[in-house]
């Protein structure tokens, strides 16, 4: 205030402080920044740099993570009250319900996750999913394979229909990144997709085993319906795309170019699908 009138009027620092009825200390204490207010200016700064590279989609425990594999420490609580004081706030993922399939899976299979621990190495156990994609020209449909251990997407497919070709292209592009499954599990629920003659066939021809969840209960498929709720919220953002080009070329940069590989998981201890892998195969 002092120094805005100094600029303003132009008259000294001494007659403006005797009027006001201030000492002339508050000032120069005015005008200098603090440490501490000069460390939370960097710092503020890097965690916008961060939150903006993020596109939104981290939160504080994820900033102050990214934070740290900077060689910069900074508490999770000072993290979070300057986002706040930046007005940075992260993406909120709106509750999401699970839909079941169409529970139509001739013969369904029997769930062999039920009870289980997840897998500790990858390739053990996948999982698969199909969700819609809005976009200004109709519906389009995305099935994903995921695997249980590190949460990684290594395989998916794009269509404008529910044939079971596209949980089939889903999983032969999840086979050519994963040669040799062995006797990987491949869980799902009981949608006619995955218990067509034609997946079966492809799974049997990998060695695969499959698992289906119970009738009407898509929360033993937790883990893809949990990704899918992340993927629209993370790259729609209450949106929809302008058409299947535009869809695909986002999804791909989305799964492909930052889930997998610079999306830190909060289940795998704050390491991207990438580096967890990468961590569980140093150790072997």
């Amino acid at each position: 205030m002092i120094g805005e009138i100094h600029q303003t009027t132009g008259h000294g620092i001494r007659p403006i402080c005797a009027t006001l009825g201030v000492p002339r200390s508050s000032y120069y204490h005015a005008a200098a920044p603090t440490p501490t207010q000069l460390s939370d200016q960097e710092t503020g700064a890097l965690i916008e740099a961060i939150f903006k590279h993020h596109r939104r989609r981290y939160g504080y425990r994820r900033v102050c993570q990214e934070l740290h594999d900077q060689c910069i420490i900074c508490a999770p609580d000072r993290v979070r009250r300057l986002m706040a004081e930046r007005g940075l706030k992260a993406l909120q993922p709106k509750t999401y319900v699970p839909r079941t399939s169409d529970g139509r899976a001739d013969k369904p299979s029997a769930n062999l996750l039920l009870n289980q621990p997840l897998p500790e190495k990858p390739n053990q156990t996948w999982a698969g999913d199909i969700t819609f994609i809005p976009t200004a020209t109709g519906w389009l449909y995305l099935a994903v394979v995921i695997d249980l251990c590190s949460r990684k997407i290594v395989g998916w497919s794009l269509a404008n229909h529910l044939r079971s070709e596209l949980v089939s292209d889903a999983l032969q592009q999840a086979l050519g990144s994963r040669p040799g499954t062995g006797e990987t599990i491949f869980h799902s629920d009981r949608g006619s997709q995955y218990g067509s003659k034609t997946y079966r066939q492809l799974l049997a021809k990998a060695g695969m085993r499959q698992s289906m969840s119970a009738r009407a209960n898509p929360y033993h498929n937790a883990w893809t319906e949990s990704f899918m709720g992340t993927l629209k919220t993370e790259m729609l953002q209450g949106g929809c795309f302008i058409n299947e080009s535009d869809a695909r070329i986002e999804i791909f940069e989305y799964i492909d170019g930052y889930y997998n590989t610079h999306r830190k998981h909060s289940s795998l201890g704050y390491l991207t699908p990438a580096q967890f892998e990468a961590q569980i195969h140093s150790l072997n």
